[in-house]
């Protein structure tokens, strides 16, 4: 098996913009990043805003796409293979490295978006690989020829606004860059194709079965992850999920979300030192994707939950990830 890590590549940052990056085929991919790195410098103004979510320096990424376009004869779809938030890729990232949640390596937040020069170096993860798996490259991005034709990162930046709404600073951007890293390993067989999504689910009202209708209905779902984020301020709580049931020809689950949560720590998908608010994991797979993956095509949901701030101000993040086998060879 051989190893390749590279930090491949790097633009400046530009603020509440589309930036585009190329990434190099070859090799199975097991993890890509989005680095942001470098100082931001905050002058001016008098009013600070108040953070939204993580804050920053996170929502200065909003949106992360990867694109791929299937070479001809390709056995792959292609498509969006990631298509998702920043906030629910850093999530994920939580099951991956010990239970914990990592943002901002220089530490901080930007200061709340007080006037200063802020040291970043931000690393938002995208796993193709699994470290639960017991055949962890099973899902890991073939990027070998007769694959993909082209592979392009795709991100939605913010600005400090979008970090700290009401902020009225200035930001100097000019020292802030986008670089891609990945790490990539040499197989002598194809792996599955791995798509990464988030939708918003809004809650209009209370409702002990709400559907999902945006819940993807093909391949084989590995995880569920949900994100519950309480009025616009998309703060975490516990008061939104209560309930997640599944009832299919391969699986019946119904646990309510404490359950969710100490299996989740069980698992060791979560420290218990670590703060789980509003963050619920539902893994299908028990280390073997092949065998336990769950066509969404098998089976019905629903949940139960609560409306806390008032119709359509509370949401769930829904992050998935799914699987398709590669299309069988054609015979010579």
């Amino acid at each position: 098996m051989n190893l390749n890590i590279i930090n491949r590549g790097q633009k400046s940052f530009s603020p509440r913009s589309r930036m585009v990056l190329g990434i190099d085929l070859g090799g199975k991919i097991r993890r890509g990043s989005i680095i942001l790195q470098g100082p931001i410098v905050v002058s001016g103004g008098t009013t600070s805003g108040t953070a939204v979510g993580d804050g920053g320096p996170l929502n200065l990424i909003q949106h992360v796409y990867i694109r791929a376009t299937p070479d001809a004869g390709s056995r792959y779809v292609g498509g969006n293979l990631v298509d998702a938030d920043s906030r629910d890729l850093i999530t994920n990232a939580i099951w991956q490295r010990s239970g914990k949640k990592y943002i901002n390596l220089r530490g901080g937040t930007l200061g709340g978006g007080a006037a200063a020069t802020y040291q970043v170096y931000l690393e938002i993860p995208i796993y193709w690989a699994d470290a639960s798996q017991k055949n962890g490259v099973a899902t890991a991005l073939n990027t070998d020829p007769g694959s993909y034709k082209s592979l392009q990162l795709e991100l939605l930046t913010g600005d400090l606004a979008a970090c700290f709404p009401g902020n009225d600073r200035t930001v100097d951007w000019s020292g802030l860059l986008v670089q891609w890293k990945d790490d990539r390993v040499a197989l002598g067989y194809d792996t599955l194709e791995l798509f990464q999504e988030n939708h918003r689910l809004q809650i209009p009202a209370t409702n002990k079965r709400m559907l999902d209708p945006a819940m993807p209905q093909d391949g084989s779902f590995m995880s569920w992850q949900f994100t519950s984020e309480v009025n616009t301020a998309l703060a975490l709580g516990d008061t939104l999920l209560n309930r997640v049931v599944i009832d299919g020809t391969t699986i019946k689950f119904d646990c309510f979300a404490d359950d969710i949560r100490q299996a989740m720590i069980d698992d060791e998908w979560l420290d218990p030192s670590q703060d789980g608010t509003g963050m619920h994991l539902v893994d299908f797979t028990d280390g073997v994707v092949q065998a336990n993956s769950v066509p969404a095509a098998t089976f019905n949901s629903y949940l139960d939950v609560n409306n806390v701030s008032g119709a359509n101000l509370d949401t769930i993040s829904v992050f998935t990830r799914r699987v398709f086998a590669p299309a069988p060879a054609k015979a010579a």
